[in-house]
């Protein structure tokens, strides 16, 4: 007999199934059949109903287990079959087998991922009972692409079919097997058979229920939905339920069964009437008038996916506290678990909530896997930063840690890959980047550098030099390279020390782990046999094998909230549920069946009478009863959140399911995140210290615990802390009492005093590519210069004129070679050759050459045009160099200023040599007076008044101070049509390379440095009136200014120096925008954090200071000082 239980959610279907399975069983055996995910909780409920001595007439059973209860008793139980890794195999070997046959999917065929799209279509047709020749029939009679594919996939799996009788038996075949054998053999016979939990049943289920309909002695199923008439469309959250009815009526009147349908009647004790509300009136037709929650219910605005799991975590404890619930009368789920699992299972330890999470991990993503499929795709991708680094850091070699994070450094600095890790010789580029000179330390460095990387490859190298190019052979050298890294013995340890430190959890995780691993390199040299295969393929195989499996887990006790998708949980009953995740994009969720098949597709096979699994629009259909299902769920309450914007920042709204609930309750109202100013983190000591930094009521609340009370201490003490300043203990140590102060350190200084403690005091060195960057780039371009002009050329005392035709073309030609010279001397003493360069830095480094030669070009024509000569390159001060350190002492603080003057150039007149100070600027940086009045961009100034004090001596004559000016060491890009002359070309290119600075406004000195021409300046700042032929500009300055700045720069030194001495290290840097600040290209801005007005952090604002402006404060500041 067939007998049909119907009702709504909620109406007892289970409980009246377990009460006659129970009485029934005194009689004959029974069993009950779930669905897989529910067999759990059905066995548990089933003792609670039977007692102790129900196994002894009743079990609990899946499709998967009653198959096997069948293969027991009929034969078969023994057959070999297929794992989840070795299907994808054996398709992967199908696929290749008639790879030259396909059509449509040759070419995807080729692809390892293809295999899954593909499986997931041979599941889907064999739970159908559609036959590969009945594919390959309509492929056949279908015309055009359509057909095509059919035939493809008919093709495909029929191989497939074949592969699997020679080999083992598909276990998605299963089924189809069952049914078979219960042709055969009566194994029900005697039995009473319950089927509970199921929406609906695909073919292949249906198969063996008509045996089974046939044998048992009644066969009941339950299902959720009303009534059997369709009286919705066929669009009704029961319309799967009563679709499932009237298939099993028809099966059991084409097997001349006869049947029996009972309604049951809601039991509405069993649930609290809002809640009834929602079970009966979610999906009603019409308006219902509204009633009270009673408190029942709660919509819960997050504004991310974690604050919203954070919020719920917070209600959680908030219940238990108060409602006397325990969490396992709890359960969270959402449609989208891969979001909120890693959030809950992060979150909800926070707020002291044990959970227990039914959905599957990543496994790829544990250490063991993750270093194998890492070492592979190393060797199969040629040594790429990111795999090798994925290899290393699973903690699973026998690389130590810090030589490790040295050669991440270094690999990054040089971006190191392919041949470069496995060459014979040693590694010899300099660790801190081009240009850097090699010192005994660094060659030490570098020898160590050199070990590491030959630990790391030669185990690696086993896989690459394989020569048995096969499946089997893949596999084999990939357990010889584990056994080479001791990762067997090693597993074994890390097992070993689990057990000992109590966590048997994860040591069975691991060791489940190693058996998948084992498992599917068996799989592969089984059934990849002698099939070629390189490396690369083998790797992505591999790794489609491992995703396979899953690793399963127990909970470690029973009172713990229940986590699971809304598809997997609609079975198991709570108290109160809370769904997350329940915005627009996710509550229904659209989308299709998994695999190659389109709606399409399957109205064509329809066409031929062949059944498959439902279309898009079936699935919203399902999405719909499976909201049901859940909203139905809890018997006390429910709780409905949704964030406003998904993890990646993309906006979210509520689902449909918020407005239905909010219409039918008077009280509902939405508590939003932004309204409750945090304070839903209170319910939990952990997150309350958090909160407590900006909530006086939780600092008090948490400060009354005693066993809070040291924290809550500790956090006043750390609330008042600033970044302050350091000790002079501290300054001694870190700086020393010299400091070395270069010109870049002194701007680094003045930007923000936390970025040069970092950099400086620490000597936290910021990570940085090797590359042609600003200033490696500066450097080559000083390199490149200096050897240009020191040539005789530029010594004599008139230059040969560049727009000369005659001289201008030898000179341009002479200035092309000593720019070639000068590039093959730098490319051989700086970069050894390029041969150790990559193909795209030596293109990049060829496409330099151009910018450098039309640098030396402009260089040479101002110089053409001057009177001053470059009489020092790259003029040092410092101790041992040309000219000794700017010195400055304050407060037992002494600074050192050294460095480099990139040129210098000299004009003699009336007995005085008038100096120039050159400086090469690569980037877009100019004079700015507003910089210089806030301490910053003082090198050259520095360097000029240095000179002014000191040249005398250097050079053997009265000095006096020209000027300063930036050049700009960069090729311009003139942006233009096509149809630009060369006059307007040059205009507009002179206008981009013009310098910068300050120069002496003496006629005599601004005529040596430059003769205007009819267009007045070229290369100087300034401007010259046509009518009264008056030089101007904000460049200009008297010999009173300078020195008026001198004494500028005296002042910026000695606060400098002070502030070094209190030990200032505040997070002040310097603002002049959103596009100009000093946290714009921070390095340190991770450990800066920075926050404006907390701890003393605040932005320094500098306001520009015009030129007029700049020499009237210079002047009251120097008056002042003189004053006082």
């Amino acid at each position: 007999m067939l007998k049909l239980i119907l009702g709504r959610s909620g109406t007892g279907k289970t409980t009246a199934v377990l009460n006659r399975l129970t009485e029934a069983g005194q009689r004959r055996k029974q069993v009950l059949i779930v669905p897989e995910q529910q067999s759990h909780e059905a066995e548990r409920a089933l003792c609670r109903a039977g007692g102790d001595r129900v196994s002894l007439y009743a079990e609990v059973l899946s499709f998967s287990r009653l198959a096997n209860r069948v293969f027991l008793a009929a034969g078969g139980m023994g057959e070999p079959e297929l794992d989840a890794g070795g299907r994808l195999l054996l398709m992967h070997q199908a696929v290749k087998a008639v790879s030259d046959r396909l059509t449509v999917y040759a070419r995807p065929s080729r692809r390892p991922a293809f295999l899954e799209s593909l499986l997931a279509t041979a599941d889907e047709l064999k739970s159908s009972c559609v036959q590969p020749e009945l594919l390959l029939q309509a492929g056949r009679e279908l015309p055009g692409p359509e057909g095509e594919k059919l035939r493809d996939l008919g093709l495909i799996c029929g191989t497939y079919q074949a592969m699997t009788a020679r080999t083992a038996l598909d276990p998605r075949d299963r089924l189809t097997r069952t049914a078979e054998k219960l042709k055969e053999h009566p194994w029900a016979r005697g039995m009473d058979l319950w089927l509970d939990g199921f929406t609906d049943f695909t073919p292949q289920q249906r198969e063996v229920l008509r045996p089974l309909l046939r044998q048992a002695d009644s066969l009941t199923v339950t299902l959720t939905c009303d009534h059997l008439e369709e009286d919705e469309g066929g669009a009704g959250i029961f319309s799967p339920a009563r679709r499932t009815a009237a298939g099993l009526l028809r099966l059991a009147a084409q097997e001349g069964i006869p049947c029996e349908v009972e309604h049951l009647v809601p039991d509405w004790n069993k649930r609290c009437e809002p809640l009834r509300q929602v079970e009966q009136r979610l999906f009603a037709q019409g308006e219902a008038e509204p009633v009270s929650c009673q408190g029942r219910g709660g919509l819960l605005g997050g504004l991310t996916p974690r604050s919203e799991v954070e919020q719920a975590a917070a209600a959680i404890r908030r219940l238990l506290r108060t409602q006397g619930l325990r969490c396992r009368d709890i359960g969270v789920t959402a449609r989208d678990l891969s979001v909120y699992q890693p959030l809950i299972e992060a979150i909800f330890p926070r707020y002291q909530i044990p959970v227990f999470t039914s959905a599957m991990t990543d496994i790829l993503e544990k250490p063991i896997l993750t270093l194998v499929t890492a070492a592979l795709d190393t060797v199969a991708n040629g040594y790429r930063y990111d795999d090798v680094f994925r290899y290393l850091k699973t903690g699973l070699t026998d690389l130590p840690e810090e030589d490790r994070d040295l050669l991440e450094n270094y690999v990054l600095k040089w971006n190191l890959r392919g041949s470069q890790w496995t060459q014979k010789k040693p590694w010899a580029m300099p660790p801190k980047g081009y240009g850097a000179a090699i010192t005994e330390e660094d060659r030490a460095l570098l020898e160590r550098l050199d070990r590491a990387r030959r630990q790391v490859a030669e185990p690696l190298e086993l896989l690459r030099k394989n020569q048995n190019h096969t499946g089997v052979g893949q596999a084999i050298c990939l357990y010889s390279f584990m056994e080479a890294i001791g990762l067997p013995q090693r597993l074994e340890d890390r097992v070993a020390e689990l057990h000992r430190r109590d966590q048997p959890a994860l040591a069975e995780e691991y060791r489940q782990l190693w058996e998948i691993l084992c498992g599917g390199l068996e799989q592969c040299a089984a059934l990849l046999g002698e099939t070629p295969m390189e490396l690369e393929e083998f790797s992505g195989l591999f790794r489609l094998v491992l995703s396979q499996y899953d690793v399963g887990t127990i909970p470690v006790s029973l009172d713990r909230v229940t986590v699971g998708e809304t598809t997997r949980e609609t079975g198991h009953p709570v108290k109160v549920l809370f769904l997350l995740g329940a915005d627009d994009v996710s509550i229904p969720k659209a989308g299709s069946a998994p695999g190659l098949l389109s709606d399409e597709d399957r109205s064509l096979l329809a066409g031929y009478g062949l059944e498959l699994a439902q279309s898009a629009q079936e699935l919203l259909y399902r999405e719909m009863t499976t909201v049901y299902l859940t909203c139905a769920r809890p018997s006390e309450r429910l709780v409905v959140s949704w964030p406003s914007q998904s993890a990646a920042g993309e906006e979210r709204r509520p689902s449909f399911l918020v407005e239905r609930l909010r219409r039918l309750f008077t009280d509902l109202r939405v508590t939003r995140e932004e309204d409750s100013g945090g304070a839903f983190r209170l319910e939990a000591p952990l997150p309350a210290l958090e909160q407590a930094g900006r909530s006086p009521a939780a600092r008090r609340a948490l400060a009354a615990l005693p066993e809070y009370a040291p924290m809550v201490e500790r956090l006043d003490r750390a609330a008042g802390w600033s970044r302050g300043r350091l000790s002079r203990l501290a300054v001694d140590r870190l700086y020393g009492r010299r400091v070395s102060m270069s010109a870049s350190r002194m701007d680094k200084y003045k930007s923000c005093h936390f970025s040069y403690f970092m950099r400086y005091g620490l000597q936290a060195e910021p990570r940085k590519p090797a590359g042609f960057t600003a200033p490696e780039y500066g450097t080559f371009v000083h390199y490149v210069l200096e050897h240009v002009l020191r040539d005789e050329m530029f010594q004599q005392t008139v230059l040969p004129g560049f727009s000369d035709p005659v001289a201008g073309a030898e000179g341009r030609r002479r200035l092309r070679e000593l720019t070639r010279a000068a590039v093959d001397r730098y490319v051989a003493e700086e970069l050894g050759g390029l041969e150790q360069q990559t193909e795209r830095f030596r293109y990049l480094f060829r496409r330099l050459l151009r910018s450098v030669q039309a640098v030396v070009d402009n260089v040479a024509e101002e110089l053409a045009a001057s009177q001053f000569r470059p009489i020092s390159f790259e003029l040092g001060f410092g101790s041992g160099q040309d000219l000794p350190p700017v010195e400055l002492s304050v407060d037992g603080v002494t600074i050192s200023v050294t460095g480099f003057v990139d040129r210098v150039d000299g004009w003699v007149h009336d007995g005085r040599l008038y100096l120039r100070v050159v400086d090469y600027k690569t980037g877009k940086k100019s004079f700015d007076l507003t910089e210089v009045w806030n301490g910053l961009g003082l090198q050259m100034l520095l360097y000029l008044f240095a000179l002014e004090a000191r040249g005398p001596d250097y050079y053997g004559q009265p000095v006096e101070g020209a000027g300063v000016l930036y050049l700009p060491a960069r090729d311009a890009v003139v942006k233009g049509s096509r149809a630009m002359t060369d006059e307007a070309w040059r205009k507009q290119l002179d206008r981009e390379l013009t310098r910068s600075g300050l120069v002496l406004d003496e006629p005599a000195v601004l005529s040596a440095m430059e003769e205007p021409g009819e267009q007045g300046y070229r290369f100087l700042p300034l401007k010259v009136s046509k009518s009264t032929g008056a030089i101007s500009g904000e460049a200009l300055a008297s010999a009173e200014r300078l020195g008026k700045l001198g004494s500028h720069l005296q002042r910026t030194l000695e606060e400098i120096c002070r502030e070094l001495a209190e030990g200032n290290i505040a997070a002040d840097p310097f603002w002049r925008g959103p596009e100009k600040n000093a946290c714009r290209f921070c390095d340190y801005a991770a450990a800066c954090l920075f926050e404006e007005g907390r701890g003393g952090d605040c932005r320094r604002w500098l306001p520009s200071v015009k030129s007029r402006d700049f020499w009237k404060q210079l002047e009251e500041e120097t008056d002042g000082e003189d004053g006082a």
